[in-house]
């Protein structure tokens, strides 16, 4: 049986209740779901408590999965998205944290001007970074990108586009799209 195949039958044992099944789903997806909720959330900690309960919401509706292999990871990265919105609404996310305030970066010692691209992303609005993280941080296609954000691929295509030019007006970005 192939890939597809076996994912597809994992799927179907999952949504009737298999544990295992989900597990074996799930076991791949946990670094990426961790990568992405560490890039939204900027904390370790919180970002492990956020995949923790991600899992934890994905079994609880994965009942109400599409029965199709490609729709498992942007289904769940989709419910750690939302997970850390959620964990930077709450009230406690707002409080300074004096561990970790860090001395501004020397731009002298930082390459290639991240230090400004980095500042540029952190001030982008969080919808707008999702969209950086899950295409370039993650390395996700754009189909995957679209079904995570619950858009069409033109769209999510569309906002990648306005969102890096926004970021780097005079870089040219046109082959990343292709």
């Amino acid at each position: 049986m192939n890939e597809r195949g076996m994912t597809l039958e994992l799927i179907s044992a999952a949504r009737r209740g298999d544990r295992n099944a989900f597990e074996a789903l799930l076991r791949p997806l946990i670094d990426p779901a961790y990568r992405l909720a560490l890039a939204m959330l900027s904390d370790r900690t919180a970002a492990e408590d956020a995949v923790q309960e991600s899992a934890l919401k994905a079994w609880r509706a994965v009942r109400r999965l599409r029965p199709d292999p490609e729709s498992f990871r942007p289904w769940l990265l989709a419910i750690v998205a939302n997970q850390c919105r959620d964990t930077r609404r709450r009230r406690w996310w707002t409080v300074l944290k004096f561990a970790d305030l860090r001395p501004p970066t020397d731009p002298a010692t930082d390459p290639a001007g991240l230090v400004d691209l980095r500042q540029a992303i952190a001030h982008l609005p969080a919808n707008d970074r999702l969209v950086l993280y899950l295409f370039f941080y993650l390395d996700l296609p754009l189909p995957e990108v679209a079904a995570t954000l619950g858009i069409s691929t033109a769209a999510a295509k569309a906002r990648l586009y306005r969102i890096t030019r926004r970021l780097r007006p005079g870089l040219e970005i046109s082959e990343v799209y292709q």
